[in-house]
Formats: structure tokens, sequence, C-alpha cells
């Protein structure tokens, strides 16, 4: 395969390089771009992107949300291939052979994401703009999150980053997961702010108030609870609990094993030690 050397790479090349970014380079002149990996944590999803497509054969860079690394390696290079055999993008254009049995569709990424999630390609383009886009996969029936009869348990993994997606939970998650200096400053948990805890849909979207809280005794999880007895669970990040009621910083010495009790917000917690029964219940 001929390598390709652009002008920016032959610029880059006279600067001063860490080891990551000379393998970078290295992978763009042999392959047209490099890969860039993002591992998964709690509450935030893995993803990877490209780096050089642009320079090297004049198409958005892509980005994948969610998916195994050696499956998102894949992806990107299938897609970086096809541009390299002609393939030219269009918003919308649903591609095969990107996944088993089902299409891919892809679109357009908003800039607002790059600073967030892009760092090896802003520091390769630098104040050039570049385009990207998203692979957005379906799940298995071959369904989008924006159609009917979507399975939800798989909306969690695929924040939708494209102009115009619908900013749901999941993408604010996403999007202040990696907000710069995360971990918050001044969190007093000792459990880390992406720790998953369990809540109920009711709270999640601020229907009800938290009035019951328990720190399990056999893992540490922390769960949070209102009046309601009914309601889908839902798993999220310990800091977006805290976000929307600051008064649960109450409750940073609730031991394991213990509960917490109140009847509304700006009540004092009343506090004691939960019976195995109390656990298995929750």
């Amino acid at each position: 395969m001929t390598k390709r050397v652009t002008r920016r790479l032959e610029y880059l090349r006279q600067t001063k390089l860490e080891e990551d970014e000379v393998r970078l380079l290295n992978n763009i002149e042999e392959f047209d771009c490099g890969v860039v990996h993002i591992k998964e944590e709690p509450c935030v999803p893995s993803w990877a992107f490209t780096v050089g497509v642009y320079d090297t054969l004049g198409q958005p860079e892509i980005i994948v949300v969610g998916l195994k690394e050696d499956v998102a390696h894949f992806v990107l290079n299938k897609i970086r291939s096809r541009f390299r055999d002609g393939t030219r993008f269009i918003e919308g254009q649903r591609e095969q052979g990107l996944l088993e049995h089902v299409e891919c569709e892809l679109r357009e990424v908003n800039a607002r994401w790059l600073q967030r999630l892009m760092g090896f390609a802003l520091w390769f383009y630098g104040p050039e703009p570049f385009p990207v886009i998203q692979c957005v996969y379906p799940d298995l029936k071959g369904l989008f999150p924006w159609e009917d009869g979507f399975d939800e348990s798989w909306r969690s993994r695929q924040p939708l980053l494209f102009n115009g997606a619908p900013e749901t939970t999941v993408e604010k998650q996403f999007w202040e997961a990696n907000e710069p200096g995360s971990p918050y400053d001044g969190w007093i948990f000792s459990d880390p702010p992406h720790t998953r805890v369990f809540t109920t849909q009711r709270i999640n979207e601020q229907q009800e108030p938290i009035t019951y809280v328990t720190h399990d005794t056999v893992d540490g999880a922390w769960q949070f609870h209102g009046e309601s007895e009914s309601g889908s669970p839902v798993v999220i990040c310990f800091h977006h609990i805290v976000d929307r009621d600051p008064t649960i910083k109450e409750l940073v010495d609730l031991p394991r094993g213990w509960y917490a009790r109140r009847s509304k917000v700006g009540d004092p917690w009343k506090r004691e030690l939960a019976p195995p029964e109390v656990e298995e219940e929750r």
C-alpha cells in the first residue's frame, strides 16, 4: 500500500512528538487514518473515532459509541475503506456489512461534541475545522432509536451526537460525564461520581422526590426511592442524584446496611439499621 504523506503530516513530523502521536501519524500514513479508542467507565459508554480520514481522503472522520473495541475498530476501518474505494458521504445514508444482519446509518455530528470526545483529532487538525459523522446502529430488529418499536434497553449504550438528535437523559449524562474536570470538584462521597446507583423512572424524570435511601450491606450499592411502590427501575450515575437533590449530601456518612427516610425534601433524615428483609425487598 502506498503511503500518503500530506502537508499536515509533513508539518507535524517536524514538531516534538509524544510516542502515541508518532504511532498515530504512522497509521495515518499507512492506512489513511488512525483509530482512537476510549474505554468504558461506570455509566459512560466507550467510543472510538478515526483521525486522518479528512486529511487523506477528503471525507469526514467517523465516530461510533458503545461498541466493543474490536467491533468498533472493524466498523470504522470498513467505512474508511469504502471512502478510499470511492464512496462519498451522504447524510442519512444506510450502509450494510458494518454489523451483522442490520444496516447502520451515517449522520453528521454536531460540532459541539468534538471538544469533549475527539482530543486527538483536535490536536491533529489544529485550528482547521473538520467534519465528523456518527455511525448509528440499530437494535437487533433493525430499528433505530427514533423509530417506533425500538428496544429501549439498547438506548443507554449509544448517545446520539448528530445534528437535530433528541437530547434525552442519555445524551445529557454522556455530555456531563466528559466535561473537562470531571469527576466534579467538591465531591464528598467515597464512591466516585460515576458510580452506578439504582432509582426509579419517576425520580429520574424528577416527577417525585427521594424519600427513602438504602446503602446495601453486601456490595455497598446505593438505592434511591420515592413514595411510589411501582415504576420501572433505572440505573444512573451517582452524581446525577446529587446534582438534582443536594440534600442527599447529608447522607454521606450513611453506613452500609443502613437506610434513611424522610417525609419530604427539607425534612431531617431518620436513619436506622436495615433488617435483612429490607434489602431483599428493595
